[in-house]
C-alpha cells in the first residue's frame, strides 16, 4: 500500500498534469482571427537566441515521458555523469515533458538556467510559489523547475507579461488544457506561420514527442511572456 502511494505521488509531481488551482488569474482569450502577427517578424537579439535554442532542442528530439516521474538529474549537456548535477542538471535527453523544452531551449540559448534560477528564487521567495500543492517543505532542484506552475510564477516575475494578440517568436506561452483553472502546459512560439498564426515548439502526449505545431490556440492560455530586450 505504501509503495503504491509513493508511485502515485511521483506520477503527479511533474508537468502537464491535472491539478485544479492556477497560480495566476485566468485571462480571457481572444479569437484567433483577431491575432496580430508580423509576416516577417522583427526580433530582438534575445528573441533570436531563444528561437535558435528552441530549434536546437527540437532537432535533438525527445519522446514524451508518459510516466511524468521524478528523476534525480544526472545528465549535463546530454551526457550521463552518474551523479546529481546542479546547476545545469537534466534527465535523459531522449525523454522529457513540456517543461523540459523550455529549460533546455533557454540553456542552449545561453539565456538562463531555470534549474538554478528557480531554486534561488524559491530560497528567497518561498511564498511566491504554490509549493503547498506538492506538500513541500524546502526546495528540490531535481523537480521544482520542471513544474508548469513554478515556471509560470517565475516568468510572470522576471519577464514581460503580454496580451493575447501580439505574439513574437521566442515568447513563452502557458495553457490550461483541461479548462479546470490549473496551468498544465507550456511551449515556445516559433517563426513558422499558417493563416496568420505562429506555430509553437512543445512536447505533449499528442503527438508523443517534441514537435513544432499549429497549437497556439489549441487550449486556453493562462500566460504569455516576452523576454526583456
Amino acid at each position: 500500500m505504501i509503495i503504491t502511494i509513493i508511485i502515485l505521488y511521483f506520477l503527479s509531481i511533474t508537468s502537464c498534469n491535472n491539478d485544479r488551482t492556477n497560480t495566476m488569474d485566468k485571462k480571457t482569450n481572444h479569437d484567433s482571427n483577431e491575432i496580430q502577427t508580423d509576416s516577417i517578424p522583427t526580433l530582438t537579439k534575445n528573441q533570436k537566441k531563444i528561437l535558435d535554442g528552441a530549434r536546437k532542442t527540437l532537432e535533438n528530439g525527445a519522446v514524451y515521458d508518459l510516466s511524468m516521474g521524478y528523476y534525480v538529474l544526472k545528465y549535463e549537456d546530454g551526457e550521463y555523469t552518474g551523479k546529481k548535477v546542479y546547476p545545469n542538471g537534466d534527465l535523459d535527453p531522449n525523454i522529457g515533458v513540456c517543461t523540459d523544452v523550455i529549460v533546455r531551449a533557454l540553456r542552449k540559448a545561453s539565456i538562463v538556467d531555470l534549474q538554478e534560477a528557480i531554486h534561488d528564487d524559491l530560497l528567497e521567495n518561498w511564498s511566491d510559489y504554490p509549493t503547498w500543492r506538492w506538500g513541500l517543505k524546502k526546495p528540490d532542484s531535481n523537480i521544482d523547475h520542471r513544474r508548469v506552475m513554478n515556471l509560470e510564477v517565475w516568468f510572470n516575475k522576471y519577464w514581460q507579461e503580454m496580451d493575447y494578440k501580439n505574439f513574437k517568436p521566442g515568447d513563452i506561452v502557458v495553457w490550461d488544457m483541461n479548462q479546470d483553472g490549473a496551468s498544465d502546459h507550456i511551449g515556445i512560439v516559433t517563426d513558422k506561420q499558417v493563416n496568420n498564426r505562429f506555430y509553437v515548439i512543445h512536447n505533449h502526449p499528442d503527438p508523443g514527442h517534441i514537435a513544432e505545431e499549429d497549437k497556439l490556440f489549441r487550449w486556453d492560455m493562462t500566460g504569455h511572456y516576452k523576454i526583456s530586450d
